[in-house]
C-alpha cells in the first residue's frame, strides 16, 4: 500500500528550504528528477535543471530574497499556492542590470505531486509589478529582453540589431 503523503507538510518543508540562506539546495530535493515546469522564462529549460538554474539566478540577483506562502489550497495530489517574494536586486537578472532596490512581488504556483516529490509545476509571476519597482534603466532592459523572447525576433538578427539600436542610447547612459 502506498504511503499517504501530507502535501501541506511537504510544501512547508519546500518553503523552509527555499528560504534557508545557508543551504537552499534542499529545495531541489523536494522536486522529482523528471520534473516538468511551466511558466519559468523561456531562456530556461522546462525541467529540473532549468528550474535549478532559474532559482540560482534569482538567489544570485536577490541574495536576501525571502518567500512566503500567503494561501495554500490542497486537493488530492495537487496544491495551489499564492506567494510573495521580497528581495533587494544586487545582481543582474535575466539581462537586467542590478538596481540595488528592494522589490516585492506576488505569484501563484500550482504543484502536482507524485508521492512526496513535486512532479510538475505551473508558475505565474506578476512581472509588471517587479518592473514598476525598478529604475528606468532596468525597466528598459526588461522591455528589450521581453521583446527578444518572441520567436520571430529570436530568428531575425537584422530585427534584433534594429531593436538594440533603439534601446542602446538609454541603456548605456
Amino acid at each position: 500500500m502506498a504511503k499517504q503523503v501530507n502535501i501541506r507538510e511537504a510544501l512547508n518543508e519546500a518553503f523552509q528550504a527555499l528560504n534557508n540562506k545557508d543551504d537552499r539546495t534542499h529545495y531541489f530535493d523536494i522536486h522529482d528528477d523528471s520534473l516538468i515546469t511551466h511558466g519559468i522564462p523561456g531562456n530556461y529549460t522546462n525541467n529540473k535543471e532549468g528550474m535549478k538554474k532559474y532559482y540560482k539566478d534569482v538567489w544570485q540577483a536577490f541574495p536576501d530574497s525571502n518567500f512566503a506562502f500567503d494561501h495554500v489550497i490542497v486537493e488530492g495530489n495537487e496544491a495551489a499556492c499564492m506567494f510573495t517574494m521580497t528581495g533587494t536586486m544586487k545582481g543582474e537578472f535575466m539581462g537586467i542590470p542590478p538596481s540595488n532596490k528592494q522589490v516585492v512581488f506576488n505569484g501563484i504556483i500550482i504543484f502536482r505531486f507524485n508521492d512526496s516529490k513535486i512532479a510538475e509545476r505551473w508558475e505565474v509571476i506578476d512581472l509588471l509589478s517587479i518592473i514598476k519597482q525598478l529604475s528606468i534603466r532596468q525597466q528598459l532592459s526588461a522591455l528589450r529582453n521581453g521583446i527578444f523572447e518572441y520567436a520571430e525576433i529570436k530568428a531575425n538578427n537584422e530585427l534584433k540589431e534594429k531593436i538594440n539600436g533603439l534601446f542602446k542610447k538609454h541603456l548605456t547612459e
